[in-house]
C-alpha cells in the first residue's frame, strides 16, 4: 500500500511537471520570433524547432529546457549564456533557501508550540497566505531603510564587497558582476576551505538583510498557524466535558506533535511557494545574487533576456515541485509509522 502511494505521488508530480512545461511553452509562444532570435546567436535558434508545427515545437522546447540550451542574455546582472549563468547562480540560490526556510520554520515551531498560546483557543491569523508576498516587499524595504539607510549598520546590496574580491585570488567576478569562487562556487563553503574569516563575515553581513526580510514575515505566519493547530489538537484530544485528562500520563506533547504534523507539513507547501516568490522580490531589492535577481533582470531586458527569465522560472518551479514531493513522501511515511 505504501509503495503504491509513493508511485502515485511520483506520477502526480510528473504530470505537474508536464503541465508546468506546457504553461511555459504557451508563454513562450506569445513572444515575437524576432525577440527570441536575439537570445540565440546564429543557427542556435534551430534548437527551438521554429520551423515545425506547434505539437513538435513543444518537444523541441522541452528538450531545450531539460538540456539548458536556451540561448544568451545581456542584462545589467549578467551577460553570457543562460547555461553558464545558471551554473554560477544556482548553488548560491539553493544555499540561501536551505539556510533561510528551515531556520524560519524552526523559529516558528518553537514560538507556536512552546509559547503558551498553544494551550488555549486562539483565532487563526486573520489573513490569507497570499498577502505574505506583500509583507516580504514591505519588510525588505523597511529593513533597507532602517538598518542601512538610517543606521548604516549593514550593507544594503550585493553578496560580497569589492574588497573581498581584491584580497582573495579565489574570488573573481564575471558577466556584469556575478561572483565566481573556487572550488565549489559556494561562497560560504569556499570561505571556510580557504580559511578566510573576513570574507565569510562579509558574506554573512550582506546576507543579514535579505535573510531577515524573508524570515520575519514567514515566522509571523507559521508561528500563529502552528499555535492555532496545536490548540485545536489539544482541546480535541485532551478536553472532555471541561475535564483535562492527565497530561503526563497520556504523554500529550508527543501525541499533539503527531496529530498536527500532517497539517503543518501540508501548510508548508503553499508557504514555501510564496517564500520563493518573496526570495525573488528581496533578491532584487537587495541585489542579492541568486535566481530571483537574474529572473527579474532578464524580464526587464525583455528584448535580450526573455529565455533567461523563463528558464529561471522553470528552475524555481522545479525546486518547489521537489520540495512538495518530499513533503508528500514524508506524510506517506508518517502514516505508515502510525
Amino acid at each position: 500500500m505504501r509503495g503504491s502511494r509513493i508511485i502515485n505521488i511520483f506520477i502526480k508530480y510528473f504530470l505537474i511537471f508536464i503541465g508546468l512545461t506546457i504553461f511555459l511553452f504557451l508563454a513562450y509562444k506569445f513572444v515575437p520570433e524576432n525577440i527570441l532570435k536575439n537570445d540565440f546567436p546564429g543557427s542556435s535558434i534551430n534548437v527551438l524547432g521554429l520551423n515545425e508545427n506547434d505539437f513538435f515545437q513543444y518537444f523541441y522546447f522541452l528538450y531545450a529546457l531539460i538540456t539548458c540550451k536556451v540561448g544568451y542574455v545581456n542584462t545589467l546582472f549578467y551577460s553570457g549564456s543562460v547555461r553558464s549563468s545558471i551554473s554560477l547562480i544556482l548553488p548560491e540560490t539553493i544555499v540561501f533557501l536551505v539556510i533561510t526556510f528551515p531556520i524560519s520554520y524552526i523559529i516558528s515551531y518553537i514560538i507556536g508550540f512552546y509559547s503558551g498560546t498553544a494551550f488555549r483557543i486562539i483565532g487563526r491569523l486573520s489573513m490569507n497566505i497570499f498577502p505574505l508576498l506583500f509583507l516580504y516587499l514591505v519588510s525588505g524595504l523597511t529593513l533597507l531603510t532602517v538598518f542601512s539607510g538610517v543606521l548604516g549598520w549593514l550593507p544594503f546590496s550585493g553578496i560580497l564587497s569589492g574588497r573581498a574580491i581584491i584580497v582573495n585570488n579565489w574570488v573573481s567576478y564575471t558577466g556584469n558582476g556575478i561572483f565566481v569562487t573556487t572550488p565549489t562556487n559556494i561562497i560560504v563553503i569556499d570561505s571556510i576551505i580557504h580559511h578566510s574569516t573576513g570574507t565569510l563575515l562579509d558574506y554573512l553581513k550582506h546576507m543579514a538583510l535579505p535573510f531577515m526580510a524573508l524570515v520575519i514575515p514567514t515566522t509571523i505566519y507559521l508561528s500563529v498557524y502552528i499555535s492555532h493547530e496545536t490548540s485545536v489538537e489539544y482541546n480535541r484530544s485532551y478536553m472532555r466535558a471541561g475535564i483535562t485528562r492527565d497530561a503526563f500520563r497520556d504523554n500529550y506533547i508527543l501525541y499533539i506533535k503527531r496529530g498536527i504534523r500532517p497539517r503543518i507539513l501540508n501548510e508548508l507547501k503553499p508557504v514555501f511557494l510564496i517564500f520563493v516568490g518573496g526570495m525573488v522580490l528581496t533578491s532584487f531589492i537587495f541585489s542579492y545574487m541568486n535566481l530571483g535577481e537574474f529572473a527579474v533582470y532578464s524580464f526587464l531586458n525583455y528584448d535580450f533576456g526573455f529565455m533567461g527569465g523563463l528558464y529561471s522560472l522553470f528552475i524555481l518551479s522545479i525546486i518547489i515541485i521537489i520540495f512538495d514531493l518530499i513533503i508528500d513522501i514524508i506524510n506517506v511515511e508518517a502514516r505508515h509509522e502510525n
